[in-house]
């Protein structure tokens, strides 16, 4: 899916005292003064759900977009020790991924009226009349459709980049690039304004914000950044009712 973009880019933060890049200094793999390969920068293997959490104990990654363009995607948590996530879904849905473990959990009130059937007859999402929502626990995650987590960023790739500036985004070193144009072999929408933080020793984006032209204006955000793991008692009561559900069906 082809996503655009609208708003006011906000200003460029300022440089905390390091040198402004230059053909010289050292820049990530895949990435220069005036270049980011962004396919390379996957092929490195510092994704966001890992690089991350040798700087901060939690972390969030945070995406916004126009309010009449549904998300693919809505915000995860990230617990730096057990490598946990929390991810955010349509219809208020929440999913939670550690390993191999899967749980899920939908308020009933938001499931759409075209598929209340399918949870009705799927016996792997159970009721829980207390709660008011539908629930799912599978200890085999990788059956289950995987979670779309660093494909935020996918939308840079249509433009081309300029190194402006090195500071630090939440005390993690990082290189600014401010948007200068349209790659070529792309059809996506003009850019108006944009700039993103690319970290400097691993790669990852962790911030963009980023204008573009498509009949009106469409503005983005998105930041990787620390913050407390959300509480989630839920995954429990989870594996509980699968329990359940599962020695009833038996």
């Amino acid at each position: 899916m082809v996503v655009v973009l609208a708003g006011c880019m906000g200003p460029v933060a300022p440089s905390d005292g390091t040198p402004t890049p230059t053909a010289d200094r050292a820049y990530p793999e895949g990435a220069g003064p005036n270049h980011i390969d962004f396919s390379a920068l996957d092929a490195d293997n510092e994704r966001v759900e890992y690089s991350p959490r040798a700087h901060w104990a939690s972390y969030a990654i945070v995406y916004t977009a126009p309010a009449e363009r549904r998300l693919v995607e809505g915000n995860y948590s990230i617990d730096s020790t057990t490598g946990a996530i929390i991810g955010e879904r349509w219809n208020d849905a929440t999913v939670y991924i550690n390993g191999s473990t899967y749980a899920f959990v939908q308020p009933a009130a938001s499931v759409p009226e075209h598929e209340r059937e399918r949870f009705e007859s799927d016996d792997s999402f159970v009721y829980h009349e207390a709660t008011d929502a539908y629930y799912r626990y599978d200890r085999h995650y990788g059956s289950v459709a995987p979670t779309n987590i660093g494909r935020h960023p996918d939308l840079l790739e249509a433009y081309t980049w300029e190194a402006t500036d090195t500071t630090t985004h939440h005390g993690v070193p990082v290189i600014t690039y401010r948007a200068t144009g349209s790659r070529a072999d792309t059809r996506a929408p003009p850019i108006v304004d944009g700039t993103l933080r690319l970290g400097a020793e691993d790669g990852v984006v962790y911030a963009f914000n980023i204008t573009v032209d498509a009949d009106e204006r469409y503005h983005y955000t998105y930041a990787v950044k620390p913050a407390p793991f959300p509480e989630h008692e839920w995954v429990d009561r989870a594996r509980e009712l699968s329990a359940d559900n599962t020695t009833a069906a038996g």
